[in-house]
């Protein structure tokens, strides 16, 4: 399905796993800069890499625990480097 998101930048909270992940894959494999922020970064390092095959334009993983809300403050202004 094309979503005409190829290069679009998109954050996903819990995009390591679960639906998360699923929704990480879909954005990457429309082509999107995909930045997962997870707490658990192990994980969302794992997705990162599926992220990659899938054919996204960049992939970065921001540890965030999004029940803090510091974390998710840094999360929207430190800038992040593609892996």
């Amino acid at each position: 399905m094309e979503l005409n998101l190829k290069g679009k930048s998109v954050i996903v909270t819990g995009g390591g796993s679960n639906i998360g992940r699923a929704i990480s894959l879909a954005f990457a494999r429309e082509g999107a800069h995909v930045t997962i922020a997870e707490i658990d970064t192990g994980q969302g390092e794992k997705t990162a890499a599926e992220a990659r095959r899938a054919g996204a334009a960049s992939v970065v993983v921001a540890r965030t625990d999004v029940t803090k809300w510091d974390s998710v403050q840094r999360q929207c202004t430190v800038p992040a480097r593609p892996a």
